[in-house]
């Protein structure tokens, strides 16, 4: 019986290996593609940055894969995943809604070949392949008529608790210092 629990304990450590391997690369090519294609400059992406998220019960802290800022505005935030973009659309539009005190208006999920370009103040789906994120000139024009519009403070609870029960489910299994 220990044999078939090691065994899956180690498929199940080399899958998520596997997969932390994957995005790790998959975050590379989407900064390089923001740098280079898109003609971003290396100080407005930022790299998993961090965030309060307070609820009624709880504080915490969670955070994004990059974040495009314009300051004082964060443009565009942006979420890479191996799995359905699908899967994520729900959060990375409760995060964009209340993770600061306006909703960041441009939300994008990607795989590194397919995309969800979402435009979180009018819910709508704009694009849905990488080629299709905003370019720097395309998002310094779609700021030019930017107001910050605040979430509906009756609803921004349950946009925070989305966040924090998708923060609870992706927590890697897989610690590379225990081999």
């Amino acid at each position: 019986m220990e044999d078939r629990e090691k065994i899956i304990k180690e498929m199940l450590m080399a899958e998520e290996y596997e997969k932390m391997v994957y995005l790790t690369n998959l975050k590379q090519m989407v900064r390089e593609m923001l740098i280079k294609e898109k003609g971003y400059h290396p100080e407005e992406i930022e790299i998993d940055p961090k965030f309060p998220l307070q609820l009624s019960n709880c504080n915490t802290t969670v955070s994004i894969d990059f974040v495009i800022n314009f300051p004082p505005v964060i443009f565009m935030i942006i979420k890479c995943t191996s799995s359905a973009l699908e899967s994520y659309e729900r959060y990375i539009i409760a995060f964009a809604r209340a993770i600061k005190d306006y909703q960041i208006p441009y939300a994008v999920i990607t795989d590194g070949k397919k995309a969800r370009i979402i435009d979180v103040i009018n819910t709508a789906l704009l694009g849905q392949s990488i080629e299709e994120i905003f370019s720097r000139d395309e998002a310094l024009r779609r700021l030019r008529d930017f107001k910050k519009i605040p979430y509906p403070t009756k609803r921004i609870e349950k946009e925070r608790r989305i966040i924090y029960a998708f923060e609870g489910i992706k927590c890697p299994t897989f610690n590379p210092k225990e081999g």
